[in-house]
Parts: C-alpha cells; sequence; structure tokens
C-alpha cells in the first residue's frame, strides 16, 4: 500500500516548484514595469562622425512633464565640447551658441518620441566622457533637470564616450612646434660651420700669395 501514496506524492514538489517559479517571474515583471517610468529621460541616442572633426549628435526623449507635452529642451556643452548647428526638426527652432543649444516648438505629447541633431566639435582624450546637462519644459512651467553626471544618479545627464572617430584633429600650429625647435638647436652648427669655411678660405688665399712672393 505504501507505493500508491508514494506515487500520488512525488508529482507535489514539483508542481510547487513551478508555482513558486512562475510567482517569482511575476514579481520580477511588476517591478520592471514599476521601475520604467524611472528609466526615462533625456538621452543621447547616437553619436556619428562626420569624417571633417565635427561629431553629429541625436538627443531623444519619449516622455512629458507627468502627462504633460514637451515644449522646449536646453541642453549646456560640457567643457570640451563646442556646438556648431542644429539640424532641422518639424514645428520647432534651434538658438545655437557655443556652449548651449536652446530648442523650442509645438508641444511633443507625453510617451511620444522626438529626437533633435546638433553638429558639435569635441576635442579631449579617446575614452573620456561627456556629460551634457539637459532640462525638458512643459507648457505649466514644470521642468525635469537630467544633470547627474554619475549614469547610476536619479536624474542623468546625456552622456557620451569620446573614440578616435569623434574626436577633432589637434591644431596645425601645434604640429609645427618640433620643426622649430630643431631649427633653433641647429642654428649654431650651421653658423659655426659658415665660420670656419670662411677662415679656411683667407687662411689658403693667404699661403697662395707667399708662396707667389717667394
Amino acid at each position: 500500500m505504501s507505493t500508491p501514496i508514494a506515487r500520488r506524492t512525488r508529482p507535489r514538489p514539483l508542481r510547487f516548484g513551478v508555482q513558486r517559479l512562475l510567482a517569482v517571474l511575476a514579481t520580477g515583471v511588476l517591478c520592471l514595469l514599476t521601475a520604467a517610468p524611472a528609466a526615462a529621460h533625456v538621452l543621447i541616442e547616437t553619436v556619428e562622425p562626420n569624417g571633417d572633426g565635427t561629431t553629429t549628435l541625436t538627443f531623444t526623449f519619449d516622455h512629458g512633464c507627468e502627462g504633460e507635452p514637451t515644449d522646449t529642451l536646453h541642453v549646456t556643452m560640457p567643457d570640451g565640447v563646442e556646438a556648431l548647428a542644429a539640424g532641422p526638426t518639424d514645428g520647432w527652432t534651434a538658438h545655437v551658441q557655443p556652449g548651449s543649444v536652446h530648442w523650442q516648438g509645438e508641444p511633443v505629447p507625453d510617451g511620444e518620441r522626438a529626437e533633435f541633431t546638433l553638429d558639435v566639435r569635441v576635442t579631449g582624450t579617446v575614452g573620456q566622457s561627456f556629460s551634457f546637462p539637459a532640462e525638458q519644459g512643459c507648457p505649466s512651467g514644470a521642468a525635469y533637470e537630467w544633470t547627474d553626471t554619475d549614469p547610476a544618479g536619479d536624474h542623468p545627464a546625456p552622456t557620451f564616450v569620446a573614440t578616435a572617430a569623434t574626436l577633432a584633429e589637434a591644431p596645425a600650429g601645434s604640429m609645427s612646434e618640433p620643426a622649430d625647435v630643431r631649427l633653433v638647436g641647429t642654428g649654431p652648427l650651421v653658423a659655426g660651420v659658415v665660420v670656419t669655411a670662411a677662415v679656411a678660405g683667407v687662411g689658403g688665399g693667404w699661403f697662395v700669395a707667399r708662396r707667389r712672393v717667394s
């Protein structure tokens, strides 16, 4: 009689394990859904080198101010980055200065994706991180400030890491400096050779003239 009892009770731990696993997965999905709104922020989606020392950055967002649409976006350039020109965006205008760019236009509904492109010149080193403090404004005056330089912060700023392709070339003047140093270093040597040749020429002429007299 013990054998049938064992067969009936054997599947129970398996069913309990499956139910427990499903409960854990459901809890995890719920946590992810709850955390999703906090992850939404202004970010740099793409970084495209143009091959002429400039780079095009694409800023994006897909949320507003707690349900409100977005009608302004202000981005500040970090040290080493110069704003050059903003690409066209339907219904929006851009005011570009070397240290910042300000976009303003028709409100973008909450939950709708928007993107803005900006040509910049970047100087620095390969692997250097550049953070762009951004402020997203809404018609009521509410705003989100994305200024944390730490990517794990509550309001992380749009950030990218420089590569050799995204960095502008060093100014041409800095490449000629070693040549100037070499020229200064060889100047005394050239002068010495000229003086030696002149002395040798005078001495040789005096020796020839003396032989003729004798």
